[in-house]
């Protein structure tokens, strides 16, 4: 509700305590449902932006469990010939989990950069709160 929906003709009475109080109490109940839906939009907002991160970092977790495993035969390849096919596979084993890495420090520094904190909704009842003050 804004102020013109309060105003009364010239002629009107003058409102009494009880209805300023209803009306208070009204507009402050409105307030608090608009904060708190605009808190849940930003929230989402801010969940659906660290997704990308998220899958990035599983993504090169998952590759990082395949170079362990790699790693492991390319160890035994290694113990059981001592030649090509050990290296072979160890050779492919530092490539996957040189990729790993990359995709798991890739969603780190992505993810660091997203904050989930509805901060526009702080701003906003930080100024509420401030124009509730000042009209008192």
């Amino acid at each position: 509700m804004d102020a013109r929906t309060h105003q009364r003709p010239p002629d009107a009475a003058e409102p009494s305590i009880g209805e300023l109080i209803r009306s208070l109490l009204a507009d402050t109940g409105q307030l608090i449902r608009t904060e708190i839906k605009l808190a849940q939009a930003e929230i989402g907002q801010n969940v659906s932006r660290a997704k990308t991160p998220v899958m990035f970092i599983a993504v090169g977790a998952v590759l990082m469990f395949g170079a362990f495993l790699t790693l492991l035969g390319a160890l035994v390849g290694w113990l059981a010939d001592a030649v090509g096919p050990g290296w072979a596979a160890f050779i492919v084993a530092v490539v996957v989990g040189g990729a790993g890495v990359a995709l798991i420090l890739s969603g780190k520094n992505k993810l660091s950069a997203v904050s989930l904190a509805p901060t526009r909704t702080v701003a906003s009842v930080k100024q509420d709160a401030q124009a509730l003050k000042g009209n008192s």
